[in-house]
């Protein structure tokens, strides 16, 4: 616009224009950069200026962002809680404390199991599906844990069970109290934890011999419990008693006796000893040697003998072995992305029908016939004296005599000093054999030695006369 004055005049540029005649072009990204919405890129024109906008904005200014969360149901397929934030051409999920990672579809609880074993990503989905199982059936984390354990080295597994001090209160042999340290000797069993075995294979400069029967006999042990301990899983509170030949090792499925928390247990136990024949009259093994593996500890056994089955099948099927049961040194264990694999080959069923596998019962074994009577503590719980200051103010005293009720007393002995002894014997010799054939031939030939002799002067000498003299 051009304004008249004395003997000259005047122009008033418009906002893009500036200069005495308008004619150089005002910079718009430089005095107003505020334009241009939403991090678009300021391009200066010739009279006017052009933002750039970025993916998902548009308009003059780029101030235009559609909603990219309408209609998006990707943050709460599993979270309900979980909130949708607009982007640019993009939405972000929100989750609640309950879960985590992009669109909120995985639990935080698993999240941080993943990331404590090395895990965390959800490409992971085996892993994953079984941890989601145990979160909503926690009753199954006893199949798990020593899944989980067996990639746990010896020395680490020990760590995390009871020493011997904390699981006894005392124990005698014959009424006589016994060295924890020297007698008891502790072991670990992925399934099982620490046991502690009396008159075991691994103590043989230390075996003690029965003297007594009846209640002076046998072993008897105040075991504690330790319930407070205990895992949400954990189904009962006992203690697991097992009665085995002192050669033979015990495997997590052995018979047992749980004896129960505040009462005292009595197992009174008969032995049977088997002696088999082998050879020519039957199948047996007096050694682990003539097996094709045997990967447990102590004389032979028909159940360590098919456990080895498993582990050979795992290893070839997994090239690894399961590292829930024993495995040689040189073998590495299973961990969790072989887990699959391994299942699969528990699902073959029962290890004896497996080709290839051949699992004879043992020349020579024991075993235990037990009966066991349960006895409560006839001992109520202790009550705070409501008379008493200090009792009312601190009730710990009440509070340790009841936890001290939290033990079991396990006593195991014999009625009687007797075992029965079953042996294989031959139900026909060689000798029974020749005489039952000759016993037989004369009863339907008349045969005995005499007959023999006739029988070959006939043939050899008085046949062949009789055929040349008649000629």
């Amino acid at each position: 616009t051009c304004t008249d004055g004395f003997g000259s005049y005047t122009c008033t540029c418009s906002p893009q224009w500036t200069g005495e005649y308008c004619m150089e072009d005002v910079n718009e990204c430089a005095f107003f950069p505020q334009w241009c919405d939403n991090f678009a890129t300021c391009v200066n024109l010739p009279g006017d200026y052009e933002c750039l906008c970025i993916n998902g904005t548009d308009g003059k200014n780029c101030s235009n962002n559609p909603d990219d969360c309408i209609n998006v149901t990707a943050c709460n397929t599993m979270d309900e809680w979980a909130n949708c934030t607009d982007g640019f051409a993009s939405f972000s999920c929100n989750c609640s404390a309950d879960y985590t990672l992009e669109f909120c579809n995985l639990e935080t609880i698993i999240y941080n199991v993943l990331q404590l074993i090395g895990g965390g990503t959800a490409s992971e989905a085996d892993l994953i599906a079984m941890l989601r199982d145990l979160l909503h059936n926690p009753s199954k984390m006893k199949d798990l844990v020593p899944f989980v354990l067996g990639t746990q080295s010896l020395e680490n597994r020990t760590k995390m069970s009871w020493d011997v001090e904390e699981f006894f209160l005392w124990i005698a042999y014959e009424e006589r109290p016994i060295d924890l340290k020297k007698d008891m000797i502790r072991w670990n069993d992925v399934g099982l934890g620490n046991c502690f075995t009396f008159n075991h294979f691994n103590n043989s400069d230390r075996m003690y011999r029965m003297r007594s029967d009846g209640a002076q006999g046998g072993l008897k042990a105040a075991v504690r419990l330790n319930t407070p301990e205990y895992m949400p899983w954990t189904e009962t509170s006992s203690i697991m008693t097992f009665i085995h030949p002192t050669t033979e090792t015990i495997f997590s499925e052995s018979p047992r006796y749980n004896s129960m928390p505040h009462a005292q247990t009595t197992i009174q136990s008969k032995e049977s000893r088997f002696k088999r024949l082998g050879g020519r009259y039957g199948k047996c093994a007096r050694s682990k040697d003539q097996v094709a593996s045997y990967y447990y500890d102590g004389s032979y056994t028909t159940d360590g003998c098919l456990r080895s089955c498993y582990q050979d099948e795992v290893k070839k099927a997994c090239n690894c072995m399961d590292s829930r049961y024993p495995i040689p040194d040189n073998e590495i264990g299973c961990d969790f992305p072989n887990r699959k694999c391994v299942d699969s080959i528990t699902a073959k069923g029962d290890v004896s029908t497996w080709a290839g596998c051949y699992c004879p019962l043992p020349c020579d074994n024991s075993q235990f016939d037990s009966s066991y009577t349960v006895a409560p503590f006839v001992r109520s719980r202790n009550k705070c004296n409501t008379y008493t200051l200090e009792q009312r103010v601190n009730n710990s005293a009440c509070d340790d005599a009841n936890a001290q009720m939290d033990y079991a007393i396990i006593n195991v002995q014999v009625p009687r000093i007797k075992i029965d002894i079953f042996g294989e014997t031959p139900a026909w010799t060689f000798n029974r054999v020749i005489g039952n054939i000759g016993g037989l031939g004369g009863v339907v030939c008349g045969l005995n030695l005499l007959t023999f002799f006739e029988f070959g002067f006939f043939f050899f000498f008085q046949l062949p006369m009789t055929l040349i003299f008649n000629r």
